[in-house]
């Protein structure tokens, strides 16, 4: 219904087979808690979309990986459960034997240490992990394991009267929580289903959020966060942090000459070359309009200019077919060092600029360098 559309709905099933009097199965009070059980998760990963993207504007890629629905095949998991309790273990593992459409295949780690090993030699779909474990307590263990690896869905692990605490957990990121003692079998693997799924919307929402939808590059969204990465390992690293801005030269003629379509294969042209051209290790992505920006980490200013140069040297030497003529494309880029600064990227992009607008003004198609300002 269109004036439900942004309502966060839960659905109600009665697995009964009692026709007589079905009401009886809606007639129970459910309570608070229990609400609360099944609302904040929902609620808080319509809060996680809502802050990704305009859903009036953006459909949710849904993940064919897992056929949860109308599906008569056995699907398989990874599962890491990560708890020190020997006992609870082997509950949730009993749980999760003899399902007829699942089938989870479960390593165990008692400590977040060894959770962490684990993760780094094996991919898993999920992550059950107990908030108090000997070497991490409350919401440490949770946020420890999410800073390593983000894209685990992860589900915590509390006793009931660690309620608050797990929903503290959802609200920084955690797809659901389990609470010891009080789950079958059945409610066990839908949360596990239900967390795999949702987390499998939210990456598609955030990669649609941080992508250009033209050229399929990185946006701007997602070079304000990525720039803080390259600061922090340049300052690890001892390389410097080099940043570029490229803009493509009489664009502006290029679009009133040939018509927007041609802008956009241009546009399309040039993304799919500079991101051919750059290094594994660097960031390439669309800045705006017809500017793109590269994150580089370099040993030397001259080994910084000839990645730029070598960028725009392979721009001009490529053409654009044009049914009985060729458009050649150059560009030009202003760069700045950016190591040391303690600036964010903007403030990085302006000295950018000023480099770009020497460049263009000294005939196109070259790269120029900008000096950060000295403090006053």
């Amino acid at each position: 219904m269109w004036f439900m559309q942004d309502l966060p709905i839960v659905g109600l099933l009665a697995t009964s087979v009692n026709d007589e009097q079905p009401d009886e199965h809606f007639s129970i009070d459910l309570g608070t808690s229990l609400m609360q059980r099944y609302l904040n998760p929902l609620l808080q990963a319509q809060l996680g979309v809502e802050q990704l993207i305009d859903p009036a504007t953006t459909s949710a890629p849904v993940s064919a990986d897992r056929q949860f629905i109308d599906s008569t095949k056995q699907v398989s998991f990874r599962l890491l459960l990560v708890e020190d309790d020997h006992m609870d273990a082997e509950i949730l593992q009993r749980a999760l034997r003899g399902q007829y459409r699942y089938s989870f295949e479960v390593d165990q780690a008692a400590t977040l240490a060894d959770a962490i090993t684990k993760l780094q030699s094996t991919d898993y779909d999920v992550c059950l992990v107990d908030l108090n474990l000997p070497d991490a307590s409350g919401s440490e263990s949770f946020e420890r394991l999410r800073s390593f690896d983000s894209r685990l869905p992860i589900i915590v692990l509390t006793g009931c009267e660690d309620e608050d605490l797990a929903i503290r957990a959802i609200q920084c990121g955690a797809q659901d929580y389990i609470a010891k003692g009080v789950f079958t079998p059945q409610s066990l693997v839908r949360v596990i289903r239900f967390a795999i799924v949702r987390h499998e919307m939210l990456q598609g929402f955030k990669e649609a959020a941080d992508s250009d939808p033209l050229t399929g590059m990185p946006n701007r969204r997602n070079l304000s966060q990525r720039y803080g990465d390259f600061i922090h390992t340049s300052a690890e690293s001892g390389f410097d942090l080099w940043v570029a801005l490229i803009d493509i030269d009489h664009f502006k003629h290029i679009n009133d000459q040939h018509g927007h379509c041609v802008g956009d294969r241009v546009l399309k042209n040039v993304a799919t070359t500079l991101m051919r051209s750059c290094p594994a290790d660097f960031w390439c992505g669309r800045f705006g309009g017809e500017e793109f920006a590269v994150l580089m980490l370099c040993q030397s200013e001259s080994e910084a200019f000839q990645h730029a140069q070598r960028m725009l040297d392979e721009l001009s030497s490529r053409t654009i077919p044009l049914g009985d003529q060729d458009l050649r494309v150059t560009a030009s880029a202003g760069m700045v060092r950016a190591s040391g600064t303690n600036q964010d990227d903007t403030a990085a992009f302006e000295c950018c600029d000023r480099a770009l607008y020497a460049a263009k003004a000294a005939g196109r198609n070259q790269v120029k360098i900008a000096q950060w300002p000295q403090p006053a």
